[in-house]
């Protein structure tokens, strides 16, 4: 049986300045990396106080390559809600006040199974440069200055691993209301896609850059002859775990002839502007977490989204396709 080694891979580095830095990742099997970002709250404006977005932006682009050839890859804000959706890991943090210079800091696991800590779906051993993790800094964000980053990782040790999860990000610019395609991978397995959408149903306005979704293989629908944003979005949050920790607000009645305690009673929740999640839909291929359902993309010469956008915008669309990769041998084909 696999022996699990938890070790420290980035001990609280402090970041002086924006841009990429390298790190080797360990040679054994790898279940996944646990990324922690640290920061002071820069909130002596109050209105810079931010509850998780900003702290997430202060790492603008994630990159786990093997050998170059990219296995994760994303901004951390849209990977920490992929792998909350995927494996039901959410994202936590710690100490979230608002007084300045208060210390913060998050947790994404970056994961490469649908399970942590699964034998037999994880990164297989490779040798020591082969497998690196790239982080894009950005060291002052609204709200949150003194960046450190802390990376622990989960090691499988003896482990023998028939398939890993692989994830990109495919970014498109489509400033009109239009019908158009967003290409998706071909030749492993898909277990969805993620779907990242800057304006969304919002005070009277019904319409999404993803209104409508369809999938084709080959010109073809397939799995899914149409969905809309609403309905895609519920299929996200409910594969994510967590959802009472997501930031609200409570109002109440003001009357000036009660007494003040009374003037205070609570209504029942609302959503803040600040809901992180709100910008996020999920299309499922494989919705008994055991490849049952996942589409077949070996041999098509073409997968694709059929999207429906219903409102124009100037931030890209993005796409991030989940893929399910074999490993041939000892060796990963990422």
């Amino acid at each position: 049986m696999p022996q699990i080694l938890r070790t420290v891979l980035i001990p609280d580095e402090p970041q002086a300045a924006d841009g990429p830095q390298n790190y080797d990742l360990p040679v054994n099997p790898l279940s996944g990396v646990l990324l922690t970002v640290q920061a002071l709250n820069d909130t002596a404006v109050i209105a810079n106080y931010g509850w998780l977005v900003q702290l997430l932006a202060m790492i603008t682009d994630v990159r786990i390559a093997y050998r170059g050839a990219s296995v994760i890859q994303g901004n951390l804000l849209d990977l920490a809600a992929l792998y909350g959706c995927l494996s039901g890991w959410s994202t936590f943090q710690g100490v979230v006040i608002e007084t300045d210079n208060n210390v913060r800091h998050v947790t994404v696991p970056l994961l490469f199974g649908r399970k942590p800590y699964d034998p037999s779906e994880c990164f297989p051993a490779t040798r020591r440069g082969d497998l690196v993790m790239t982080l894009n800094y950005d060291v002052a964000t609204p709200g949150f200055d003194g960046l450190i980053i802390q990376a622990e990782t989960i090691e499988l040790l003896e482990a023998q691993p028939t398939q890993f999860c692989k994830v990109t990000t495919t970014s498109k610019l489509n400033n009109a209301v239009n019908e158009h395609d967003i290409e998706l991978p071909i030749g492993n397995d898909l277990l969805g896609v993620m779907l990242f959408s800057a304006l969304v149903p919002s005070g009277v306005v019904r319409t999404a850059q993803f209104g409508s979704v369809a999938l084709e293989v080959d010109n073809v629908e397939t799995i899914i002859a149409e969905s809309r944003w609403e309905t895609m979005r519920a299929d996200f949050m409910r594969r994510y775990p967590d959802k009472q920790f997501q930031p609200h607000t409570h109002g109440f009645q003001y009357d000036p002839t009660l007494a003040a305690i009374q003037q205070a009673r609570t209504r029942e929740q609302e959503q803040t502007t600040s809901q992180w999640l709100q910008n996020y839909a999920y299309l499922d291929f494989d919705p008994m977490m055991d490849g049952s359902y996942a589409l077949k993309t070996a041999g098509a010469a073409r997968v694709n989204l059929r999207v429906q956008t219903e409102v124009a915008s100037a931030v890209p669309l993005r796409a991030l396709p989940i893929e399910l990769v074999p490993i041939a041998g000892t060796q990963a084909a990422a």
